[in-house]
């Protein structure tokens, strides 16, 4: 029996090869967006469709931001952040650097009255009266990312120096994250697909926080100040789960434990898969391979690196492998390598 697998390109490899721009209209124009979606899907079974990758024939679906590139940028964004949109890249969020002043007048967002997030119900709205459903795969990002693009690399020295500011901060995080998570339930059955593609064969349900930049942080910081936010996000939704593309998730893997019914953890490329895997084990991993690795490494090397993850971190029905963010400079050869690896293991 095979284990669920996936792969992710970067927006430069979707420019070269399907020429999709990712500037404003990506996100915002449905019609662009959901033509756009049909190009990428139909490219993807083009050179890859042998190992079950892509669609022959892709039919439009009302997607709401996207489950083949990862982009979060939105939640910084109604928070005061500026954010430049290109056509190869990712929306690059410009870190607010709010003053301490700033940050203890930052108030709860109306997503009602907010004007950024009116665009996305637009969005919405169009796609229910065109579908009647829609397929939400907006980046949710994680409450630590979104601090950073707002305070910058202070809020590490508010964590020591000034807690009261950084709880602060974090906690108008972690009620705007809520608050979106909440609407998108309602017209969406799934919404983690844009965090990470796997959870559509993994853990499809989830509500999936983005915990990029935790590994920056030790385990008694994420204890203090972090895991307060993950447990308010676990408590908001039916299933929860942590992204943690870091390269030493075993760092904090003690502190993830505590998160009340953990259902899902991607583990970064280079983690310790054995340590976490000892810590967490009922909760589903998604195993992440370096798309770095992948360009260098030889077809013997890759065999192995992936053999070894999985026998690390294997638990029967409780296992995935993904290689994300994926750049123009890999050969296709590589991809298939890979593919061919992943799609061939049986346990």
């Amino acid at each position: 029996m095979g284990i669920p697998y996936d792969i992710t390109f970067h927006p430069k490899w979707w420019h070269k090869n399907a020429g999709v721009s990712f500037d404003k209209e990506f996100f915002f124009d449905n019609d662009y967006r959901i033509e756009a979606d049909i190009r990428m899907r139909r490219i993807l079974y083009e050179k890859f469709g042998e190992f079950g990758v892509g669609e022959k024939d892709p039919k439009p679906r009302p997607i709401l931001g996207s489950d083949l590139i990862a982009s979060g940028f939105l939640y910084s964004e109604i928070l005061g952040c500026e954010v430049r949109y290109s056509k190869d890249n990712p929306p690059e969020v410009i870190c607010a650097s709010l003053s301490d002043e700033e940050v203890e007048n930052l108030e709860y967002v109306d997503l009602k009255k907010d004007p950024l997030w009116q665009k996305v119900e637009k969005s919405i709205e169009g796609l229910l009266v065109k579908f009647g459903y829609v397929d939400a795969c907006i980046n949710l990002m994680g409450i630590q990312n979104i601090a950073l693009d707002l305070r910058g690399q202070e809020l590490y020295i508010d964590y020591y120096t000034n807690p009261e500011l950084a709880r602060k901060l974090l906690d108008v995080c972690t009620h705007l994250s809520i608050d979106i998570g909440k609407r998108l339930y309602e017209v969406s059955d799934t919404i983690s697909a844009g965090v990470t593609g796997i959870v559509r064969k993994a853990v499809p349900d989830i509500y999936l926080t983005s915990n990029c930049s935790v590994d920056m942080v030790s385990l008694e910081s994420y204890k203090e100040f972090l895991l307060p936010c993950d447990k308010a996000l676990a408590k908001s939704f039916p299933e929860f789960g942590i992204h943690h593309c870091g390269k030493s998730m075993e760092h904090v893997v003690e502190g993830y434990r505590e998160v009340p019914e953990l259902k899902f953890a991607e583990v970064g490329a280079f983690s310790d898969i054995k340590r976490v895997r000892e810590v967490l084990p009922d909760v589903f991993l998604n195993l992440r391979y370096s798309p770095v690795r992948l360009k260098n490494a030889t077809f013997e090397e890759l065999k192995y690196d992936i053999e070894k993850m999985v026998r690390d971190g294997y638990v029967k029905g409780l296992v995935s492998v993904s290689c994300v963010g994926i750049d123009d400079d890999v050969p296709d050869e590589k991809v298939r390598k890979f593919l061919q690896v992943v799609s061939g293991i049986s346990i």
